[in-house]
């Protein structure tokens, strides 16, 4: 994208370069055309009037008359093509169109001594070169310098025989300089302005991408997030399955033998579950799990591990908990159970349920295995001793 603006530019300086070229070609052209017409007519007579100087070297012309006179006494002067050249780009110069003028290594005239510009083109001319341009900056301002050839022609021999030129032979140059200041200036304007529009355009194609991967990374992280909530998770439930219960009881467990602290495992199963299931159906047994489950995690801490065990089992490992303190948390579960009623259906008859639970203390000698089997020894008996109960092992 940057090269595609930066390549309107070059093509934008190149336009208004190839036009500045051409204008002078233009200028060049047309004084060319007028000197060319005062060379075939010897020059232009001219009313010498006060202050107006003679051209003190058309004297060293042979058969040249600077000044002449006519019948009634009026002086002319001869305005030979170099001098008319010279005067005309003063009249240029003085109106900020432009300035020319003509120059040669072998000027007859020391005022047309060639300048570094010339002197460097007129070298180039002499190589075969056709013509000669550079960009001069002096004092804050911009010119377009241009430069060609002169050739001897017919015409010119008149005034230049002596100097031992002959027909067709390089006599100098004639450069034609023009103001490109304000035409420089709008072209770095124009390329500021196509940068700034490059790196514009970059930026927000840049923020657009970004914008999309954001979307897109955030949409993966939601998938994600979803997918690790799925294997780790009951979709009935929304409790953790077993298998990331053991993952989590796992991390516990060390922290509990490194720190030197009690960690105590619960066993809860609703009571007469089938029978439920057999009386109201299975989809309210599922409403039943769901009440259940939200009932357990709003009396749980927020640090306790709350998993569906089985069918209608469920676990809790509690860290830092001690026996006691285990079956009070299940005692306080098991009452909250029992006081609730759940609505399957709307007009239906409330459920009511109880659940038994097994509590045991992990020991120093044993491993985690152990110690849910011994709750779940403490389990059966509590439902051997009627149900609705909390046995600690």
């Amino acid at each position: 994208m940057l090269s595609i603006f930066l390549g309107f530019n070059y093509k934008a300086s190149s336009l208004i370069k190839e036009q500045l070229h051409r204008q002078g070609q233009a200028f060049l052209q047309e004084i060319v055309l007028t000197r060319e017409w005062a060379a075939n007519h010897g020059g232009v007579y001219v009313l010498l009037t006060p202050g107006m100087e003679v051209n003190p070297f058309l004297s060293q012309i042979p058969g040249s008359k600077a000044v002449v006179e006519d019948r009634d006494g009026n002086r002319y002067t001869l305005k030979n093509p170099a001098l008319m050249t010279r005067e005309i780009s003063e009249l240029a110069a003085k109106k900020g169109i432009f300035q020319f003028r003509i120059t040669s290594l072998k000027p007859l005239n020391p005022a047309n001594e060639p300048g570094q510009f010339e002197r460097s083109a007129l070298k180039a001319f002499e190589k075969g070169s056709g013509e000669y341009s550079i960009y001069d900056q002096k004092g804050g301002q911009v010119l377009y310098r241009y430069m060609t050839p002169l050739i001897t022609q017919e015409a010119c021999l008149k005034c230049h025989a002596h100097q031992g030129y002959h027909l067709g032979d390089l006599r100098g140059g004639i450069s034609v300089t023009i103001d490109a200041t304000e035409v420089m200036q709008q072209l770095h304007k124009n390329k500021i302005f196509l940068m700034l529009s490059g790196f514009g355009v970059i930026f927000l194609i840049f923020a657009i991408i970004w914008s999309i991967s954001q979307s897109f990374i955030n949409k993966i992280k939601v998938a994600e997030l979803k997918l690790v909530k799925m294997a780790s998770t009951d979709f009935l439930t929304g409790l953790l399955n077993r298998r990331e219960l053991f993952n989590r009881i796992a991390i516990e467990v060390s922290r509990a033998k490194r720190e030197a602290k009690p960690i105590s495992i619960i066993i809860i199963d609703i009571d007469k579950f089938k029978t439920l299931n057999d009386t109201y159906g299975h989809q309210a047994g599922d409403v039943v799990l769901k009440e259940l489950s939200r009932c357990f995690t709003e009396r749980f801490r927020g640090y306790d591990i709350i998993a569906r065990y089985g069918g209608e089992e469920f676990l809790v490992a509690a860290p830092e908990t001690t026996l006691e303190q285990a079956r009070e948390l299940a005692e306080r579960l098991r009452v909250a159970v029992m006081n609730m009623s759940i609505l399957y259906e709307d007009g239906a008859l409330p459920i009511k349920c109880t659940i038994s639970a097994g509590v045991a203390w992990m020991q120093d000698d044993e491993d985690v295995e152990r110690t849910i089997s011994r709750a779940d020894e403490a389990l059966y008996r509590a439902k051997n001793e009627g149900r609705n109960r909390v046995s600690v092992a």
